[in-house]
């Protein structure tokens, strides 16, 4: 029995060493691979892709991300754009199935860039990496949601892979794939920007103050070609130049009036202010007016489009009278003359082409 033991021992510590000789090779980073989408499957069998956390949200991104004029201006403030650029085109071009394939190839590529990056501190050090991603449950669960949070986990493996190779061997290029990796990383998850930190890591680094400076400036200048520029983009489509919204600037007033409905025309004299202009300059106004709608029925209600009118009267006032916008979803046709207006549902073609024709 102990030689038995001693033998297992032996051909266990030789399959370890052939794994550690092979794990920084490209033959092992494809078998790491294969690993992973085998691992991936293996998985969905007991759970397969759902709808993540905020799905809707991301779904109504990627459907107005293409037009300039958004319904929900918001809901593009608050989120960026790569998740529901990989959910959406994904969904588009393959159905459910597709957004699956998709997923599994972002948990096998990250595990092996997590692994390669790890390389840094040797062979051992990369093959621990992958065997503890491989085995912990919580990471693939998180691959398995329609959501930000895969998408900001490969962004981020891929950065930390680029971050470790440039500290080894410091190039501008180098620093460039960087300051690429920071902003995929802040694209798919706005608090992710802190990352910019890390593109200040050449100036520390034992090289000549030249390359110091260049490889700063590579990554910085990457960075903020894209941030930047989708600070721009909001800047001009929204009036808020920021990559997004931070969950302080409107969120907690999103759950007081949407899930928990506790803003209410009686709690106070700011409360008392916003009810009295909601009745004066929403509740006159289509399609409230109609349905007969009363300031405390319009915060019982508390919805999405209840919300976004909110906030569209309150910090955009001039906008919504000079176009006529009292409530949304609305569709305004300005020309050809008569102007005319859809409010409501805008899921039904037919009803959006009669407003158009």
């Amino acid at each position: 029995m102990a030689e038995l033991a001693r033998h297992a021992l032996r051909r266990l510590s030789r399959g370890l060493a052939r794994a550690e000789a092979g794990v920084a090779t490209r033959r092992g980073g494809l078998v790491l691979f294969a690993v992973g989408l085998a691992v991936y499957a293996l998985q969905s069998i007991a759970l397969p892709v759902i709808p993540g956390r905020d799905f809707g949200t991301y779904l109504r991104f990627y459907d107005q991300m293409w037009e300039w004029e958004s319904v929900l201006p918001m809901s593009m403030l608050f989120r960026t754009p790569l998740a529901p650029l990989v959910i959406g085109v994904s969904l588009d071009a393959a159905g459910g199935y597709g957004a699956q394939v998709v997923l599994a190839v972002l948990y096998a590529a990250s595990i092996l860039a997590w692994s390669r990056a790890a390389l840094a501190f040797g062979r051992r050090a990369a093959l621990l990496t992958a065997v503890v991603l491989l085995l912990y449950p919580g990471y693939g669960i998180l691959f398995h949601g329609l959501a930000s949070e895969p998408i900001a986990a490969a962004a981020v493996a891929a950065w930390a892979l680029a971050l470790s190779r440039a500290a080894v061997r410091p190039t501008p290029a180098r620093f460039g794939l960087v300051g690429l990796g920071i902003a995929a990383a802040a694209l798919s998850r706005p608090g992710n920007q802190v990352l910019l930190l890390f593109a200040l890591l050449p100036l520390v680094l034992s090289i000549p103050w030249r390359r110091r400076i260049a490889c700063t400036a590579a990554a910085l200048a990457v960075a903020a070609l894209l941030l930047g520029g989708w600070a721009v983009n909001n800047g001009l489509r929204y009036d808020d130049y920021t990559v997004a919204r931070g969950g302080n600037a409107y969120l907690p007033f999103f759950r007081t009036f949407t899930t928990d409905h506790i803003v209410s025309p009686d709690n106070g004299p700011a409360s008392r202010e916003l009810a009295d202009r909601v009745e004066r300059e929403l509740l006159t106004q289509e399609p409230y007016r109609s349905y007969g709608v009363t300031a405390e029925r319009f915060f019982a209600l508390g919805a999405d489009r209840e919300f976004e009118d909110v906030v569209n009267l309150t910090e955009h006032p001039e906008l919504a009278e000079k176009d006529g916008v009292v409530a949304t979803p609305m569709l305004v046709r300005e020309l050809p003359l008569p102007a005319r207006k859809l409010v409501g549902d805008l899921t039904k073609p037919d009803r959006i082409i009669l407003v158009l024709e």
